[in-house]
């Protein structure tokens, strides 16, 4: 890494202090933990032969909710059930904008968090022949989605048997980019290949460093958000049989926690097969964390917490509680990030009777984060015009708030920290002057589908 100076390094801590306290302010606010809820439809067939009746799969259906992880309620924000398939490769929020963005073949759903609805379905399309873009996560410091897109390379062969052409997968590389949600529209940003191939044991973004991080099995990859070249690439330091999953990244100390499970075997022989075999005995849970740089993981719980995540459930951070959320089967279970203890596990219910509740994301962690590394293509000097380039006034503010920003502004939104929105507007210059003393937060979205976050004081 650069080596910087101290005056810069206490620049950017001052920085990054103010902007997490603004993030915590915000998180008060905007605490939404949203994800798929999912309903299975079946008939009963009596088979004449078996003398018995079973139950046959015939649809399923989706929409948006929201889980309350204390009580374990899960509320449908939409009366309407969309029969359509999702992805379990990706999902993520946009805060800002209060969009959920989810994959469903090889195109990307948005849902609206506040209705419900599904507002927009764009095919996936991009430089490359793949219209896949998976294992993605919104950063909240640039407002962009990022993630991989498998690059696949086919061989065709003629099949005398069925005396038909097939295609062969060969190879894959995987590429990495962002997306447009909104028109489906892929770009690659550098030209690294990665070969690694990614789980679902998760990604995370640190928004300060501008850092995306995804496990390739036993491998913490890092990728440079700025060039999409490798930042870091460190083999995971776990005891044997062991898996660090469900990876959630928390602005609250900017560490990155996940579930290491740890599987206990016995070897022994088996006369009839005349064979040596592993049998499993036992697996432990810890809540842990992971250096990225060196791949050492912490364990943070100091004995088996017994219940492991869904990878498909999801994980998140609650930075107020310092709790880490994740699903583990029928419940969904809280661990203190401090004590790595279990602070709740409550089962999680459908009133509408749904049967479960997939993709799990929050909105709350990182919501209002600002990068702090700056692009080395442009040097220190971008720090300062991030800043720079977003200034309101007067701050404290009695009557009229002016925005000063370097590209066109589509909308300012005002909300309070109780996260009701309260003005909003198009023009540069707004009037404030009816609204009570106190704190807010003005939400900007430029025309480049930019969103900026500032506090301002009403005096």
């Amino acid at each position: 890494l650069p080596i910087v100076s101290e005056q810069i390094r206490f620049s950017d801590m001052r920085k990054f202090s103010l902007l997490f306290a603004l993030a915590l302010l915000a998180n008060t606010a905007f605490s939404q933990n949203v994800g798929i809820v999912r309903k299975s439809y079946y008939s009963t067939v009596f088979d004449p032969v078996l003398n018995m009746s079973y139950d046959v799969f015939d649809s399923a259906t989706v929409r948006l909710g929201a889980i309350d992880p204390l009580s374990g309620v899960v509320t449908n924000l939409n009366n309407t059930a969309y029969a359509i398939g999702i992805n379990l490769t990706g999902a993520t929020i946009d805060p800002y904008q209060n969009h959920y963005y989810i994959g469903s073949g090889f195109n990307m759903l948005t849902f609206d968090i506040n209705s419900g609805d599904l507002i927009n379905n764009a095919p996936i399309s991009g430089p490359l022949t793949s219209a896949a873009f998976q294992n993605y996560r919104f950063n909240p410091s640039d407002s962009t989605v990022y993630g991989m897109i498998p690059d696949n390379f086919y061989s065709s062969y003629f099949d005398s048997l069925s005396m038909s052409t097939i295609e062969v997968l060969d190879s894959s590389h995987i590429r990495f980019g962002s997306i447009n949600p909104a028109t489906g529209t892929y770009s690659l940003i550098g030209s690294t290949p990665y070969k690694n191939i990614y789980t679902l044991a998760g990604n995370s973004i640190d928004p300060y460093q501008m850092v995306y991080y995804y496990s390739a099995v036993d491998t913490l990859v890092g990728i440079d958000l700025y060039t999409g070249a490798p930042f870091t690439e460190a083999t995971i330091q776990l005891p044997p049989n062991a898996i660090f999953e469900n990876i959630a990244y928390s602005c609250a100390d900017t560490s990155i926690y996940g579930l290491t499970r740890q599987n206990f075997v016995s070897f022994y022989f088996d006369s009839l097969i005349m064979d040596y075999l592993y049998v499993s005995d036992s697996t432990t849970f810890h809540l842990s964390k992971i250096d990225p740089n060196t791949g050492v993981v912490t364990f943070i719980s100091p004995y088996n917490i017994q219940v492991g995540g869904n990878l498909t459930g999801g994980a998140f951070i609650d930075p107020n509680t310092m709790t880490y959320f994740f699903s583990h089967g029928l419940n969904i279970v809280g661990v203190s990030l401090t004590t790595g203890l279990v602070t709740s596990s409550v089962p999680k219910t459908y009133p509408s009777n749904e049967m479960a509740f997939d993709m799990m994301r929050a909105s709350q962690n990182c919501f209002g984060a600002s990068r702090i590394r700056p692009n080395p293509a442009v040097g220190i000097q971008e720090v300062n015009s991030l800043e720079n380039e977003l200034v309101l006034f007067p701050n404290p503010v009695q009557n009229e708030l002016t925005i000063s920003l370097d590209v066109a502004l589509q909308s300012i939104t005002i909300v309070d920290l109780m996260g009701n929105k309260l003005l909003r507007s198009n023009e540069t210059k707004v009037n404030v002057a009816q609204l009570p003393a106190g704190i807010y937060l003005a939400l900007l979205t430029t025309f480049e589908g930019k969103t900026y976050t500032r506090k301002f004081t009403k005096a």
